[in-house]
């Protein structure tokens, strides 16, 4: 937790009183694998910052799941209806892998930037740069041949075939799962 608070703090001076709030606030929590963070129909108003495991959020529609982005650490993850607007979630986020993350109450957050304004120029950009992130993810899915999503998505988080399910994986790219391992086994006779 103080590495994560020594890290906002250099990005942004902050006085002590708001250092203590922070330390005050904000909580790590410990999540097993398949534990849901944020369930679908869920208001949830917290960003969480992933210090370790992977993250996946889903939609379920007849039965099946659909897997709709991964998080890893380093990244920031959030219901953006429950934070922004206060509204129940429309997807489902659990833990792929056992995690632990940093959750900081959209209330600090307001405390915060009303009383700093670099810390609210800090949010401004870790917003932006969710956005970015997001952008990026619309363009990396709209290939229409699912080898060219399949070699973006390894080349960007080759990490997960260690701690995902390759259905998590074939869903997140658009294939059934035997459509994936057609696509791997194409793959390793051209190398």
């Amino acid at each position: 937790m103080e590495t994560f608070i020594e890290g906002i703090c250099k990005q942004c001076e902050l006085k002590e009183t708001e250092i203590t709030l922070l330390r005050q606030t904000l909580r790590t929590l410990h999540f097993p694998k398949g534990s849901t963070v944020i369930g679908e129909g869920k208001t949830d108003d917290s960003i969480y910052f992933i210090q370790k495991g992977v993250w996946r959020a889903y939609i379920e529609r007849d039965g099946e799941q659909q897997t709709l982005w991964f998080s890893i650490p380093g990244e920031t993850v959030f219901s953006s209806w429950g934070y922004f607007r206060g509204h129940p979630s429309r997807y489902t986020i659990s833990s792929s892998s056992d995690s632990i993350a940093i959750e900081m109450r959209n209330s600090t957050i307001q405390k915060l930037s009303d009383s700093s304004p670099a810390f609210l120029k800090w949010m401004q950009e870790l917003l932006v740069n969710i956005l970015i992130n997001e952008d990026d993810l619309l363009i990396d899915l709209s290939s229409p041949k699912a080898e060219n999503r399949y070699l973006t998505f390894i080349k960007k988080m080759p990490e997960l075939f260690n701690s995902v399910p390759l259905k998590e994986i074939a869903g997140y790219i658009g294939v059934t799962p035997q459509s994936l391992s057609r696509i791997r086994a194409g793959l390793n006779k051209k190398s």
